[in-house]
């Protein structure tokens, strides 16, 4: 896997072996980085399940100036933790390693401008942790928020104070809803 974008361009990004994890596909991160791309320079960004961090890598690559890193797979996160070390990222990043639906009130009172959820693809893991960022106020106002979700289902969208759903698109095998930060 290849950063698509930004001064890192083509460099190689490590990934765990195994089935554990489902990296973002090239195509797929082009689509959201095509979509954000005024909101990146500058950008704090958060990376949910962030499995060998390509999202937050690629943010970092074009102009994002801090990427926070969530994630709970042991070899997802050894490989991040390489790609963050390799490629002289580390002093722009803050990892936590654990359960995100823990971890992640950690993050109270911060706000972020992007923010990538990438949970398993089961049943209502998306959903949870969109309440929790909803609730958590993480997104600022204008901020862009984009969930992958699994092609073969719908998302049953919880009530949200902070978020609004703006729109919905079909990437390949995959749904992507680009969601806005509202007060």
């Amino acid at each position: 896997m290849r950063i698509t974008g930004g001064f890192l361009k083509n460099q190689s990004l490590k990934t765990p072996k195994g089935t554990a994890t489902r990296p973002t596909s090239e195509k797929l991160r082009q689509s959201v980085f095509n979509i954000c791309q005024h909101h990146v320079e500058e950008a704090q960004f958060l990376d949910l399940f962030a499995g060998s961090g390509a999202m937050g890598i690629e943010a970092l690559s074009r102009g994002a100036t801090e990427a926070t890193f969530i994630e709970k797979n042991p070899l997802a996160i050894k490989a991040l933790r390489e790609n963050l070390n390799n490629l002289d990222l580390s002093p722009l990043s803050t990892l936590y390693a654990g359960d995100v639906f823990t971890l992640i009130h950690k993050l109270k009172g911060k706000s972020f401008d992007l923010i990538y959820i990438d949970p398993p693809y089961e049943k209502g893991l998306a959903e949870k942790a969109l309440a929790l960022v909803d609730s958590l106020h993480l997104l600022h106002v204008g901020g862009l928020l984009f969930l992958e979700e699994s092609g073969n289902k719908e998302i049953a969208f919880p009530e949200l104070t902070h978020l609004e759903v703006k729109k919905k698109r079909k990437v390949g095998s995959t749904f992507l809803y680009e969601i806005i930060g509202k007060t």
